[in-house]
């Protein structure tokens, strides 16, 4: 027997001790990232990547045929003949509903199962646009619309909320995480957010969120990325007018404790007089999993800016010399240099299916800008705290929290500041608290999801002039907003309806007076919204679908005016509805084993109105809503050639009324952007080379307006501020 065995050792032994294994890693055409989760076949055997995209096949396999085929992504056969290690690339489908997921909720949920208005923006889209700033991807979503004026005056509206504003994205709160980004008043700038920290962008649009609140424009959520696979990304773009942007990210993973350094640079000359900026960023993140129940998440994030005023132009100027500045604020070089730093630590919990999150957040801002008609020093520091929680009770979900943030804001004008003439015009302090109170019930039957939520919310403001040695208070009544959404399954189609109501709060100008006094009269905008959808797909997921149509009736729509160079003061429109229509369509034009052709488009349609609106003894009823657009239209095609991806993209966008009198609109306009990027992969260093060319057109046309523009001192009003004209740029991106 000893004899036989040693006899089967000695044939065999050889082949085990030399057999050798080799390794096949999958990986995304488009950013490189391994895919976990595929599934891979043979005729004799099933394989599924692991979390590093990879499997493990044995020699002796030599050769085999593999076939991959996913519903993400195109499928590939791919034969092996050699006992190598050995990458592959498959080829996204694009928008695959199935595979969409949403966080906002605060547990995942997929898109096709929720039952209100969700638009996503994942990291593969918005790195496309290869741009400074988030909003040029926010243009790109349904129902969104941004007036682009300039670094740190952008406006962005959802459903016509926040196109009264004077500047900034006022009525719609954003988060980063879990932290409330707005300030006290309502204000968020996210361009001061790069690209490259983020994964993922949530747009809930209307009041539909009792998470995050009931305000009626909506929730900008960012997700800041927590999962790496490369150790140091590095980025260069160089782009028109002397701009450049360049990004370092440092990824460390130390068993349970993962870290993310990312440091960018941003510096152009600007397109127009008197516009140049610079902007520095640091964020720093750090994941801790203590254990199975308990993960610390800690943030910190730091911008400063410094950037020159072009301001808006009057019509005569935007057709003849766009690339002017206002006389105004080129004469005294006006701008802005600030500081804005956030500290967030969060600590979450899973335990006993008993979920929790509790963020403290703590944000300070400081800004010195010079104006042609006085110079403002803005300081302000504040602090909250965010808490969520989840578990389950017989068959239903339910979720609670409370959201609080107090600030103090103290600000003050003077006259020719830093000189030997200086002298103090105003100083004013404000302390602004918020709460809001939450609780949601979901429930899920077989192939329906049905929620009820209701969120309390309450703002104060204390006010003093220490120049005119006077205090006043202003106290919003606790306002009750209810909602009760639906959606059902069938098949490859979602229906979902819901009713929500929704509020926002006036901020500290619209609250103020001509003379500078609290008006106790101003009101906080209420308003219900009605809405019906369908999101659907085919049964390979190469085509999907999403149709929303609703009705927002508002009271008290809060409408800022200009009434001096630096005042405004805020009026009650006295109803408006917000009737529209928001659609969706992604397809694939051609599908090959070396070429694929994507196609995706969406379309807003809009019909708001004032339906009652008398202002100082003029009627503006029946009028269209200003600063919204009568519509727009975004669409673009992607070309995937091997190593090679180009991208097409077409905005179009309707009229824009500019005065409540409907006299004046903006041309509509289409601008066409192109791209083309190379991908290469060399051993561990993956290498992405981009360049575009945007408004290839050079079509001229106003990314942003002043509404009910005033014209001081005998000047016309200056309502536009011109997009840029044709434009190029070139990136390149290491990974390692």
């Amino acid at each position: 027997m000893k004899k036989i065995i040693l006899n089967l050792l000695f044939f065999t032994l050889p082949s085990i001790i030399f057999s050798q294994s080799f390794n096949v890693k999958i990986l995304d055409r488009i950013d490189g990232r391994p895919i976990d989760n595929i599934k891979i076949e043979s005729e004799e055997n099933t394989f599924l990547t692991d979390e590093n995209g990879s499997i493990i096949l044995d020699e002796k396999l030599i050769p085999i045929e593999l076939n991959i085929n996913d519903f993400r992504y195109y499928p590939k056969k791919v034969k092996i003949n050699q006992s190598k290690d050995l990458k592959i690339e498959l080829t996204h489908k694009g928008f695959i509903l199935d595979d969409i997921v949403i966080n906002s909720n605060f547990y995942s949920k997929k898109l096709k199962d929720n039952n209100t208005s969700i638009s996503i923006i994942d990291d593969i889209e918005f790195r496309k646009n290869e741009g400074e700033f988030l909003i040029n991807s926010l243009n790109q979503v349904t129902g969104i619309y941004s007036h682009s004026a300039g670094y740190n005056t952008n406006r962005i509206t959802i459903r016509g909320m926040g196109s009264r504003s004077p500047y900034s994205t006022n009525k719609i709160k954003s988060y980063l995480n879990n932290i409330p980004l707005s300030n006290g008043v309502g204000e968020t700038t996210i361009e001061d957010f790069g690209i490259e920290i983020l994964d993922q962008i949530e747009i809930n649009k209307g009041p539909n969120s009792s998470i995050y609140g009931s305000g009626l424009g909506g929730n900008i959520i960012l997700k800041t990325s927590k999962n790496f696979e490369k150790t140091v990304k590095i980025k260069s773009i160089f782009k028109s007018f002397n701009t450049y942007q360049n990004s370092i990210s440092v990824y460390k993973n130390i068993n349970k404790l993962n870290l993310l350094l990312n440091f960018e640079k941003i510096k152009s000359d600007g397109f127009r007089d008197n516009n140049t900026y610079e902007n520095n960023r640091i964020f720093a993140s750090v994941n801790y999993e203590i254990n199975d129940d308990y993960v610390i998440d800690f943030i910190h994030f730091y911008n400063s800016a410094d950037a020159l005023i072009p301001s808006s132009l009057s019509l005569e100027n935007f057709i003849d010399n766009p690339s002017s500045a206002a006389f105004s604020w080129r004469n005294v070089e006006g701008g802005e240099d600030y500081n804005r730093s956030l500290t967030g630590l969060t600590f979450n919990s899973i335990k006993n299916k008993y979920i929790s999150s509790t963020t403290f957040f703590y944000k300070t801002f400081n800004n010195d800008e010079n104006r042609p008609f006085n110079y403002l020093i803005e300081d302000s520091d504040s602090f909250g705290f965010r808490h969520i929680g989840k578990f389950p009770l017989n068959s239903f979900d339910f979720s609670y929290g409370l959201e609080y943030s107090g600030e103090n804001y103290i600000f003050s004008t003077w006259d020719e500041y830093g000189s030997m003439d200086q002298s103090i015009i105003s100083q004013q302090t404000q302390d602004r608290k918020n709460y809001n109170y939450f609780l949601q019930v979901d429930k899920s039957f077989k192939n329906s999801f049905l929620t009820f939520g209701i969120g309390s919310n309450k703002i104060n403001y204390d006010w003093v002039d220490e120049t005119e040695s006077t205090s006043l208070s202003y106290n919003t009544k606790t306002i009750i907003s209810p909602r009760l959404s639906y959606n059902h399954n069938l098949d490859n189609i979602s229906i979902f309806g819901n009713i929500s109501h929704g509020f926002s709060s006036p901020n500290i100008d619209e609250t103020l007076d001509e003379n500078g006094i609290v008006n106790p009269d101003i009101k906080p905008e209420t308003g219900w919204n009605y809405e019906l959808g369908l999101i659907g797909y085919t049964n390979d997921n190469s085509l999907s679908y999403n149709l929303n149509l609703y009705y927002m009736d508002i009271k008290n729509l809060l409408v800022a005016q200009r009434t001096s160079f630096d005042t405004f003061t805020g009026v009650n429109a006295g109803r408006t509805t917000h009737p529209g229509l928001e659609a969706t369509i992604n397809f694939p034009l051609l599908r090959s084993q070396d070429l694929t052709i994507t196609s995706s488009s969406n379309f807003s349609k809009y019909w708001y109105i004032f339906k009652d609106f008398n202002n100082r003894g003029t009627d503006y009823s029946q009028n269209k809503l200003t600063g919204v657009p009568t519509h727009t239209t975004f669409s673009k095609i992607k070309f995937d050639l091997k190593n090679y991806l180009a991208q097409i993209s077409f905005q179009n966008v309707g009229k824009i009324p500019m005065n409540d009198s409907n006299e004046l609109f903006t041309d509509s306009y289409s601008v066409i952007d192109l791209k083309l990027s190379k991908l290469y992969s060399l051993k561990n260093l993956g290498i992405n080379i981009s360049t575009g060319v945007n408004n290839l057109l050079d079509k001229r046309y106003a990314s942003g307006i002043v509404i009910n523009a005033r014209g001081f001192g005998g000047r016309d009003p200056r309502f536009y501020y011109p997009g840029l004209p044709r434009n190029y740029y070139i990136s390149l991106s290491l990974s390692i």
